[in-house]
């Protein structure tokens, strides 16, 4: 197998890298500046712990790398194995890295680029790709443009900001927002813990939830619409198909669906707490339960050809046209 293989080597005592075959040597905000012919087709992993990353895709057949390094990074590689990419910045193990001169890279590869990519305190901006991209980083920030294909972005503590993703997507975050913005992917999931949700998407398969942050999505016409939250709001704007299903459900929290065009579905609402069913898409009203708490609502809207499951504890289920 055909093995290309440049490494940065950086030292204090020089203004600039130089690159060689295999060699690595102590970087300190050292600038990186190095380019390599990779096949279209090519599997690039990057991994940085620190700093910011910019990766756009474009046509062409190089993969370059410009910018500068972490002070503490120990070494660059830059290497090429038949069709896989490696681009790293080497960090001693264990570090205590208290320094605020952090990494600081702009990657262009081409946009049919597979991305695997993956960094702790590292914001991501990725741009202009046509692939299957995978995006995991902790404290960072993960920034995504015209995107296509199969998308997975996930971060703990960080946001996910997004415009423009089509194909199959899936957003994560535990503590940050999420938001979606002219979205035109088939699939869509989004998930976070203590985050908001916002997504404006044409996907017709969509999921999403959180556990104390609200979810709002303006939607176009859905098949499957899956709605999750314990203590957040849910407010959902669609369209729903013919044959279309919907299924929400929350703790504590609100559940309003709006719909903008006419509807057909079997609907069912049930509140176990002290929540209300407010329904506006016909004259059908709540029963109230036999023990005096909760509310029950069977109905069928249109010609019921849909299905629409909606449940709370002690949460407000509001169902009504725009």
């Amino acid at each position: 197998m055909m093995k290309t293989m440049t490494n940065l080597v950086l030292s204090a005592s020089l203004l600039m890298g130089f690159s060689l075959l295999s060699t690595s040597a102590l970087a300190q905000q050292e600038t990186v500046d190095q380019q390599l012919e990779v096949p279209a087709d090519v599997v690039v992993n990057i991994e940085n712990m620190r700093g910011e990353v910019q990766i756009i895709g474009s046509d062409t057949n190089y993969a370059e790398v410009k910018g500068q390094l972490d002070e503490y990074a120990t070494g660059f590689t830059f290497e090429l194995d038949g069709s896989n990419l490696t681009i790293r910045v080497e960090m001693p193990n264990g570090g205590n890295f208290s320094g605020n001169d952090v990494s600081d890279l702009t990657v262009h590869l081409p946009r049919t680029a597979e991305l695997h990519v993956s960094g702790v305190s590292s914001d991501f901006a990725l741009s202009d790709f046509n692939s299957e991209i995978r995006v995991n980083t902790v404290s960072g920030d993960i920034d995504a443009t015209n995107l296509t294909g199969d998308i997975r972005l996930s971060t703990v503590s960080g946001d996910v900001i997004s415009r423009g993703l089509a194909g199959g997507i899936a957003l994560k975050s535990v503590s940050g927002d999420i938001i979606d913005r002219d979205g035109a992917a088939d699939k869509a999931s989004y998930a976070s813990t203590s985050g908001d949700v916002q997504a404006t998407t044409s996907a017709r398969e969509i999921s999403a939830e959180s556990v104390s942050g609200d979810v709002d999505l303006n939607l176009q016409t859905i098949t499957r619409l899956v709605l999750k939250s314990v203590s957040g709001d849910v407010q959902a704007s669609l369209n729903l198909a013919d044959n279309g299903r919907i299924e929400g459900n929350s703790v504590s929290g609100d559940v309003e669906l709006i719909f903008a065009g006419a509807v057909n579905a079997n609907l069912e609402a049930n509140v176990s707490g002290g929540g209300d069913i407010v329904n506006k898409l016909n004259n059908a009203q709540a029963e109230e339960s036999k023990w005096g708490v909760g509310a029950h609502l069977n109905t069928k809207v249109g010609s019921g050809a849909g299905n629409i499951e909606l449940t709370t504890m002690s949460g407000d289920i509001i169902i009504r046209k725009k």
